[in-house]
């Protein structure tokens, strides 16, 4: 075996490690998780064949447990099974962006898993784990308070402008992490030998961790925090033998003997668990950092789960398939949802990675999914029931065991980024092959060589090396491919539709991916209205860029469809074009339209944005009690639906119904009393219909929240002047003459005003209630 070869090996895999946890390259249009996947996967290719080249297979099939460390390839095995009885197998195997709940990615855990099993197993190799890993968190760490004292005074890129961007991935992630490190200091000052300069550095170190992890403000942490360091405070007592120093009593050994550190942090843990919402408004009032996430609750998870299960013994063992969650989710999501302000959130997992599987994967995916959890609790029984673990082993065996427990345990409450789940597989093995070792020699050299047995090693290293493959170059493919697409959406964004189109197909020469079509669709959809309304083709011209545009489009939008029949989005992206079209009273386009979103529909059916939009189609077409009855659909699933309320009020207005318009427009003002149109939309009507008084409150409103909002202020000052409110109405029309002085129309009404005349005396009003339903807004914004 060549020592040199696997040490480069062993090097090669943490630098994969280090790049998975703090890779970043600081542009907007990089694929985040994506980039940190690739990186490890690369690493973990090179790692595994400089390691068959050095022959460690041999030695890694000789261990002691590697039958143990082979079970976790139960996992891949299972999401295989299981994507092939999938409900939709298209997301199962890759997913969109390399999900953890995919096949490929369990792929990935299980090199991951076996790798670390191979290269961690003695102390030395453990300990240079643990120092590398601390060493990156270190440095994670050290970023995230730069940036949160600093911001982007010393951290120029854009990317990091908001100062809850970390190295790590989400925000809760970052948390996690800073968590680990916590425990990796309380191991070394509990539980192994250190000077009283280190352990006043570590009462520093937490300190600062602690105030981070009160900025991060996640309960979760907390709890995990408060039960390992109850557990490592157990440890260190029952296993800790303090020899009476010359001179010292016995209590003085017995209070040596306390678990101070952890006892402490436990302490500030439930501080933190019970207040940690005061002190982390307290905190952010002086490092203003902000972050929203949200998932499913556990109950409308387990929901899902059982709409997709039915009364299916098969579906209970293996699921509705892998990385499907976010499928059902839409076909199954609970009604009260569409009331909160995440109701057009498109969740892809659950409440934890975990429950996520129980639903995708079933019974059989969940089991596998504990697999590394009761090898990592198997090898902890066994070194304590064999006593053979000496006290620098204790201190590594006990970082490597709750290093790897507390990810493993955020797996059943949370939903780390795939980078962290990683992490929980290298410490898993880790873990694993360290103590499964200890008390037993070396197995390699018992085991004479034979020709049959050389063929099964060489297998055996063929197998790792084409399983690091396959997921190295599917994942690198993706993320190249990720990268034209994110560039894509940018530009569009930005109105260029062109370039867009441009990056989408470059990303198709790399991989054509359902995000890669929808980019090409929606680029065209956006095109074919910059063509309509450019001025400067002629008609040749725009109607052959119009006709070639279109086939694009729709080409795109249907190879998507049937890439991912599961998908809504490619059947919205194609009904938003045919309705265009029908606005252009193109023939055929209206029936398309209504086909397309009811295609829509059926994947989504709990969305109100596409009956909305159904509303919408139909009002254009002047088939008012069409529109009616479809936006009568999107309130019932959403009875607080601004637009919706909004086109009602419209619809209205068309049938000239003013008292009905104002109760539909109180409504929306309710329902979103943010907005200041919606608040001058009541005003205007309030005004058509005579009552000056609420159009006055409503217009008030609407100013309070936009201060300069110019028509607001012309109406408000019309309403007061009806009130015989002259003075407050004198100040409007003043207010207006100094930001239009232009407008002859507000030189007039104020001219009459001030000699105490009627608005419009000897002019002609903008608008009668009995004229029109709703005036124009006769100044420029």
């Amino acid at each position: 075996m060549h020592s040199r070869l696997v040490s480069w090996s062993r090097n090669a895999y943490l630098a994969g490690i280090v790049l998975a946890m703090v890779l970043v390259i600081p542009t907007a249009w990089f694929p985040f998780q994506l980039s940190k996947l690739s990186a490890f996967a690369l690493a973990a290719l090179v790692a595994a064949v400089l390691l068959s080249l050095a022959g460690g297979v041999k030695e890694l099939l000789h261990s002691r447990g590697v039958r143990g460390a082979l079970l976790v390839g139960l996992l891949p095995l299972v999401y295989f099974t299981s994507a092939r009885f999938a409900v939709d197998p298209s997301v199962a195997y890759t997913g969109s962006g390399i999900e953890a709940d995919t096949v490929l990615f369990t792929v990935l855990a299980f090199v991951a898993f076996l790798l670390s099993f191979t290269y961690f197993r003695t102390l030395r190799t453990a300990r240079l784990l643990l120092t590398v890993l601390s060493g990156a968190l270190v440095a994670a760490v050290l970023f995230q308070l730069v940036s949160i004292v600093f911001g982007t005074n010393l951290i120029p890129f854009q990317t990091f402008a908001d100062r809850s961007v970390n190295l790590i991935g989400k925000w809760n992630d970052l948390g996690l992490l800073v968590g680990l490190l916590v425990m990796f200091l309380l191991v070394r000052v509990e539980l192994m030998a250190g000077t009283k300069f280190f352990r006043v550095g570590a009462a520093i170190g937490c300190a600062v961790l602690a105030v981070l992890l009160g900025v991060i403000n996640f309960p979760l942490i907390w709890g995990l925090l408060l039960a390992f360091c109850v557990a490592l405070a157990l440890v260190k007592f029952i296993t800790e033998k303090v020899p009476e120093s010359q001179g010292e009593t016995s209590e003085q050994a017995w209070l040596r003997r306390l678990p101070w550190f952890s006892g402490i942090v436990a302490l500030v843990a439930v501080v933190f668990l019970f207040f940690g919402t005061a002190f982390n408004t307290g905190l952010t009032s002086i490092f203003p950092v902000s972050s929203l996430e949200v998932r499913p609750s556990y109950e409308s998870t387990l929901g899902v789960g059982s709409a997709v299960r039915g009364s299916s013994f098969g579906r209970l063992l293996v699921g509705s398939g892998p990385n499907s969650f976010g499928e059902q989710w839409l076909l199954h999501k609970p009604s009260e949802v569409n009331q909160s302000p995440f109701w057009n959130v498109d969740f892809n997992v659950g409440f934890s990675t975990l429950v996520t599987a129980l639903q995708t994967v079933g019974l059989l995916g969940l089991l596998a999914w504990l697999v590394p959890l009761i090898l990592v609790l198997a090898g902890a029984v066994r070194a304590v029931r064999l006593s053979v673990l000496g006290k620098e082993d204790r201190g590594i065996a006990a970082a490597l065991i709750i290093g790897s427990l507390f990810l493993l345990s955020a797996l059943a409450l949370y939903v780390p980024s795939p980078n962290l789940i990683l992490l929980a597989f290298v410490l898993s093995g880790a873990a694993f092959g360290f103590l499964w070792r200890q008390g037993q020699e070396s197995a390699g050299a018992e085991h004479a060589s034979s020709r049959l047995k050389m063929l099964l090693m060489a297998g055996a290293a063929l197998a790792l090396i084409a399983l690091t493959l396959l997921a190295a170059v599917v994942i690198v493919r993706r993320t190249v491919s990720e990268i034209f697409v994110n560039r894509g959406a940018l530009t569009l964004q930005s109105g260029n539709a062109d370039a867009a189109f441009q990056s989408a197909a470059s990303a198709a020469r790399i991989e054509t991916t359902g995000n890669v079509l929808r980019l090409a669709a929606s680029a065209g959809a956006q095109k074919l209205g910059q063509i309509a309304q450019d001025t400067t083709l002629s008609q040749e011209q725009a109607r052959a860029s119009f006709e070639s545009t279109l086939q694009q489009t729709i080409a795109a939008g249907n190879q998507a469809a049937l890439q991912n029949p599961g998908d809504y989005r490619p059947h919205l992206i194609l009904a938003s074009v045919y309705d265009f079209l029908a606005g252009l009273s193109v023939e055929g386009a209206y029936e398309s339209a209504t086909a397309t979103y009811a295609e829509a529909a059926k994947r989504n059916p709990n969305n109100p944005a596409v009956p909305f939009a159904l509303a919408r189609l139909e009002g254009a077409r002047g088939n008012i009690a069409g529109s009616r009855t479809e936006v009568g659909k999107a309130l019932t699933l959403k009875p607080n639906y601004t637009d919706a309320i909004l086109l009602v009020v419209q619809l209205d207005i068309a049938e000239n119904d003013i008292p009905s318009a104002i109760q539909a427009a109180t409504a929306a003002a309710q329902t979103a009393p943010g907005v200041a149109p919606i608040w001058f939309q009541l005003g205007l009507l309030y005004y058509v219909a005579g009552n000056a008084t609420n159009a006055a409150l409503a217009f008030e409103q609407a100013l309070t929240l936009v201060a300069d909002y110019a028509n607001a202020k012309y109406f408000l000052g019309l309403s007061y002047a009806t009130l015989n409110r002259n003075d407050e109405a004198i100040k409007q029309f003043q207010d207006l003459e100094k930001t239009n002085p232009d407008n002859a129309e507000v030189k007039s009404i104020l001219q009459n005003l001030q000699a105490g005349n009627a608005p419009f005396e000897g002019a002609t009003p903008p608008v009668t209630p009995r004229s029109q339903a709703q005036p124009p807004a006769p100044i420029e914004e």
